[in-house]
């Protein structure tokens, strides 16, 4: 679905990630873990367009990204939530999810699924994005990117700021996305226990590299710990 092969990454001359090669499977939930600025966030960016690429390959279904302008990227297939939300406070929630639309050339409506998934949000359809709590935002910018349809969605911290309770609705829109409509995912996240619990397979990033990988189901918990907080 999504194959990184021997990609660097550069913030203006400095190369944040050297040669890395990373494979997301169809149909699969990837979760990739590490430690504050390890290269995490980076590599999205980069799947994005949104950092230089110079070296390397970025294929979505088989198709060569790489040079691609992001708005292409989204065009192809890509739904993107990134770190902080981006949603438009001023704008209400509705006229957040119709922006999802802009990315597919305007046109079309809302997919039904989308309230069925996110009852939150037709309950504050008139409500301003701003007034939304960080829970709900989360919420309404994961909706946006899914009225895109795309093929894969990428999402940056999901679980930052919002409170348990919300953090456990994440996760099960999450493993419903994947199951119902086969939506692949792929996710960069610290909160461990969400990980471990929504996962079909992990990547442990350190200094811009992979150190560990492996099927969720067949990593040692302990040992993901361990490289976590080492």
């Amino acid at each position: 679905m999504l194959k990184i092969t021997d990609m660097d990454s550069y913030y203006g001359e400095s190369r944040i990630i050297p040669s890395l090669s990373l494979d997301v499977e169809k149909g699969k939930v990837v979760c990739l873990i590490g430690r504050n600025g390890v290269g995490k966030s980076t590599t999205l960016k980069s799947i994005m367009g949104l950092v230089k690429t110079p070296k390397g390959s970025i294929k979505l279904d088989g198709e060569e990204i790489i040079n691609m302008p992001t708005y292409n990227r989204v065009r192809g297939g890509i739904g993107y939530v990134p770190q902080g939300r981006d949603i438009f406070p001023q704008m209400t929630v509705y006229e957040n999810l119709m922006l999802g639309l802009q990315a597919r050339g305007g046109k079309g409506e809302l997919p039904d699924y989308i309230y069925e998934l996110f009852p939150i949000l037709e309950k504050f359809e008139k409500r301003k994005g701003g007034d939304l709590s960080g829970g709900q935002q989360q919420q309404l910018a994961i909706a946006r990117a899914l009225v895109t349809q795309p093929k894969i969605l990428i999402l940056d911290e999901p679980t930052e700021g919002i409170q348990p309770s919300v953090i456990q609705d994440i996760g099960n829109v999450i493993r419903k996305i994947n199951k119902e409509l086969g939506l692949t995912v792929l996710i960069v996240e610290q909160y461990l226990d969400f990980v471990l619990s929504i996962s079909d397979y992990l990547y442990i990033m350190e200094k811009g590299e992979i150190i560990l990988q492996g099927n969720t189901s067949e990593l040692d918990a302990q040992e993901v710990q361990d490289q976590m907080t080492h």
